[in-house]
C-alpha cells in the first residue's frame, strides 16, 4: 500500500511540475551570455539561486527590483524593472514567470536577459546599476504594415518620441516613464511610451532613448508601430493605445514621522522650587 502510494503521488508530482514548467510564456526577447558559464554544484549557482529567490521582495514601490550575492567571480547581481503602467499584481506575475522562465533558457550562463511586454530581468556576474554609453546589445521588433507616407509618419513620431524622452528622463529616482500620443498621417493617432531604469541619471536616461529614437527609419523602414528594447531603456509606439491611458504613478507609501521628543516643564525662576504631589 506505502509503495503504491508512493507511486501515485510521484506521478501527481510530475504533473504539477510540468504543468508549472508550461505555463511559462515565451520571453519577448531573450540573450543569454556567451563568455561565462556556471556549474551545477558550484558557488555561482548557490547565490543565483538565492538572488533569485530574494529579488522580487526588493520591490522600491514603482516596479524597479535590485538585489545582488556574494563577491569577485561568484557575485550574481541581478535587477529587474516592470513597465510603469502596470499594476502590482501584473508586475508580481511578470517577474515569477521571468524568473522561472530564464532557468530554462538560459540553463548555465552567468549572464541572461528575459524581456515581456511588461517586465524585464537581468542577472549577471558584472555590476548592473552602471549606464553603458554605445551598448551595443539591443533588441527590436516592428510591425509588418507599412505607412503611405513614411516622411509625415516620422515627422509626428520624433517630435512624439522626443517629448516622452525629456518627460522620463525627468522622471526622478524611482520611476522614469512617461506616455503620450500625437496626430499620424493617415491615422487619428499615433501612441508611444518610454522608460529608463530609474537608477540612470536624467542626462543617461535621455542619451539611452535618443540612441533608440536613432534607429527609427533605419531599422523600421516607414512600420506603423515597433519597440526597441535595451537593458537600461525601452521605448515602444504604435497607432492604437497599448497603455494604460488612465495611469498615474502613486509613490511608495512613507514611514510616519518619528514622535516629537517628550516636553518636559520649563524650570522655575531663581529662588524657586516646584513641588510635584
Amino acid at each position: 500500500m506505502y509503495i503504491l502510494a508512493l507511486f501515485w503521488f510521484s506521478l501527481v508530482y510530475i504533473y504539477l511540475i510540468n504543468t508549472i514548467t508550461l505555463a511559462q510564456p515565451n520571453f519577448v526577447f531573450e540573450r543569454c551570455g556567451t563568455s561565462k558559464n556556471y556549474t551545477i554544484n558550484s558557488t555561482y549557482r548557490i547565490n543565483l539561486d538565492a538572488t533569485l529567490s530574494t529579488l522580487p521582495t526588493t520591490n522600491s514601490g514603482l516596479g524597479f527590483f535590485n538585489f545582488s550575492t556574494g563577491e569577485g567571480n561568484n557575485a550574481v547581481n541581478s535587477i529587474a524593472l516592470c513597465r510603469g503602467d502596470v499594476s502590482p499584481v501584473t508586475c508580481s506575475s511578470c517577474l515569477n514567470d521571468s524568473i522561472v522562465n530564464i532557468r530554462k533558457v538560459c540553463p548555465d550562463q552567468k549572464e541572461a536577459i528575459g524581456v515581456y511586454d511588461f517586465c524585464l530581468l537581468h542577472y549577471s556576474n558584472n555590476a548592473l546599476l552602471v549606464y553603458q554609453e554605445q551598448e551595443k546589445e539591443y533588441f527590436s521588433q516592428f510591425n509588418g504594415r507599412k505607412t503611405t507616407d513614411i516622411d509625415r509618419f516620422n515627422n509626428a513620431l520624433r517630435p512624439l518620441m522626443d517629448e516622452l524622452r525629456g518627460a522620463a528622463a525627468a522622471g526622478g529616482p524611482l520611476l522614469k516613464f512617461a506616455t503620450g500620443n500625437r496626430t499620424g498621417p493617415d491615422f487619428d493617432r499615433i501612441y508611444g511610451l518610454v522608460q529608463c531604469s530609474p537608477y540612470l541619471t536624467e542626462q543617461e536616461c535621455s542619451e539611452c532613448v535618443e540612441d533608440e529614437v536613432s534607429m527609427i527609419g533605419i531599422e523600421d523602414n516607414g512600420k506603423i508601430g515597433g519597440k526597441i528594447v535595451l537593458p537600461t531603456c525601452y521605448f515602444r509606439f504604435e497607432i492604437y493605445p497599448f497603455f494604460d491611458q488612465n495611469f498615474r504613478a502613486t509613490p511608495p507609501p512613507s514611514f510616519p514621522p518619528p514622535p516629537p521628543p517628550p516636553s518636559f516643564p520649563p524650570p522655575p525662576p531663581a529662588g524657586m522650587t516646584n513641588i510635584f504631589l
